[in-house]
């Protein structure tokens, strides 16, 4: 007998049995829906049904998608803020799905905090300071956190 899920209970998932499918085999569905010569016709043969995109085409498609999002940000944030944000929102999804890490020039255009799309002068404050070491200092304007980029590089 097949379960499926129903519902969300307080103490989690609750899974009511269905009956199962009338198809059952594999091969009752193949003759709905014919398979060209040539092809395979069993995922047991041993032989894969397509091709699945490696790690590296993923990873590439995903940065893609993250850039041309922040642009997208860039280019609506003039007309309307929560489009944009909604399309940063998008690229960060993205980037963590695919467990990739944002670029540092795109990861600094992001709070760290609220997470705010920070665009200098509209969302954020940018000043340059000299306490202790030479930084550069990025305010969020809708949370006040500061975020310090160092000038000078360090000694190793």
């Amino acid at each position: 007998m097949n379960f499926r899920p129903w519902g969300y209970e307080p103490h989690g998932l609750t899974w009511l049995p269905h009956p199962a499918p009338k198809t059952k085999s594999l091969t009752n569905s193949y003759k709905l829906f014919p398979l060209p010569p040539g092809k395979v016709k069993s995922p047991r043969s041993g032989e894969r049904m397509g091709k699945a995109m490696t790690d590296r085409q993923t990873e590439k498609i995903a940065m893609e998608r993250v850039r041309i999002l922040f642009k997208l940000a860039e280019e609506a944030f003039p007309a309307d803020p929560a489009r944009a944000q909604r399309y940063v929102d998008l690229a960060r999804r993205i980037a963590m799905r695919t467990r990739l890490r944002l670029p540092r020039d795109l990861r600094r255009r992001v709070c760290r905090r609220c997470k705010a799309f920070l665009v200098p002068g509209a969302t954020s404050r940018t000043r340059i300071r000299q306490h202790r070491e030479p930084h550069v200092a990025v305010t969020c304007l809708k949370c006040g956190a500061t975020a310090r980029i160092p000038l000078r590089r360090r000694r190793t």
